[in-house]
């Protein structure tokens, strides 16, 4: 059998970066779904659990809700990715000084 780390190191970054968001906004949909049953707004969780006998509609909750984390999981990560610093490399920045500058400007008739 293959080793799951050696092969998930083998991925390229996109894929990791994708997967590994994508698991994080699952899981945050998990938690959010298990708060959603467990704190049973107006009876909305046991509804979920008891519809029809079976727990399909729970289930279903969870897919959207973890697609939907999943999605802004992703953008939100995408989004810090071009944040670099603005500091010169090799030490502190230089302060900002205003000041004003002599400027020609060319008379118009």
């Amino acid at each position: 059998m293959r080793d799951p780390v050696r092969s998930w190191r083998r991925l390229p970054f996109a894929a990791r970066f994708l997967f590994s968001h994508a698991a994080i906004g699952f899981g945050l949909a998990a938690l959010f779904v298990g708060g959603f049953l467990v704190a049973n707004p107006n009876g909305a969780g046991m509804v979920l659990l008891t519809a029809a006998d079976h727990w399909w509609p729970a289930l279903a909750l969870w897919g959207l809700t973890g697609l939907t984390f999943a999605t802004v999981q992703i953008g939100i990560a995408t989004m810090a990715l071009g944040e670099e610093s603005r500091r010169p490399p090799g030490g502190r920045a230089a302060p900002l000084v205003p000041g004003l500058l002599p400027v020609r400007v060319r008379r118009r008739r």
